[in-house]
């Protein structure tokens, strides 16, 4: 994957994981701890949880087997990471929370993953069809 096309998935990327964390967080937090200051913070758990994705970056493409390899380190790094994180913002600190919050993460992993999947489904599924479309007015030729 050229950096290029990385960097756009991460925008995208960071945008539906700050969606998911404040859709979230309006229906599992009571609505006067939604301040400025919270919302800043989400901003930067997005971002640092959006980091580990430069795992993905290779000069040449990835193969289907290397790409599987390197979901599971992106996710353990993910987990590493935001957990870390979030240790040191004072978010969690028994193991409880620490189980609860990589839950969360693993949630919101998965939604992450799913919409970017439906999304690329969504575009491939246009793409074929305009092939199809161009295949078809070929042959009338």
């Amino acid at each position: 994957m050229r950096f290029l096309d990385l960097a756009r998935q991460l925008i995208k990327d960071y945008f539906i994981i700050f969606g998911i964390l404040i859709i979230g967080s309006v229906f599992l937090t009571p609505p006067e701890t939604i301040n400025r200051d919270y919302v800043l913070l989400t901003m930067t758990f997005a971002a640092v949880g959006d980091l580990p994705s430069l795992v993905f970056w290779s000069k040449t493409e990835l193969t289907e087997e290397s790409r599987k390899w390197r979901s599971i380190v992106h996710f353990i790094l993910l987990e590493g990471v935001i957990l870390n994180y979030a240790g040191m913002t004072g978010i969690v600190s028994s193991a409880l929370e620490v189980v609860l919050f990589a839950l969360q993460i693993l949630v919101i992993y998965g939604l992450v993953r799913f919409i970017t999947w439906r999304g690329d489904l969504v575009t491939a599924n246009r793409i074929n069809k305009k092939l199809k479309n161009f295949q078809a007015n070929d042959n009338l030729d």
